[in-house]
């Protein structure tokens, strides 16, 4: 099981040559935030760029103490 502490909106780019590559820009608490901002971001970016928010989580114990 995985808790979810916040979001981590990433700016993903492709090369022509197919390279991939990523940056982390920015953290959030609330996903809608992040993924306000990724929508706006998208909207005024070049073509092969793209924007997600990654989850950062942290593995919690299963069991019920």
């Amino acid at each position: 099981m995985v808790e979810i502490i916040g979001y981590i909106l990433v700016a993903v780019n492709i090369s022509p040559q197919g390279d991939v590559g990523g940056t982390a820009i920015n953290y959030y608490s609330n996903n809608i935030e992040c993924y306000q901002d990724a929508v706006t971001l998208e909207q005024e970016a070049n073509a092969g760029v793209g924007f997600v928010c990654l989850e950062d989580f942290i593995k919690v114990n299963d069991e019920l103490s």
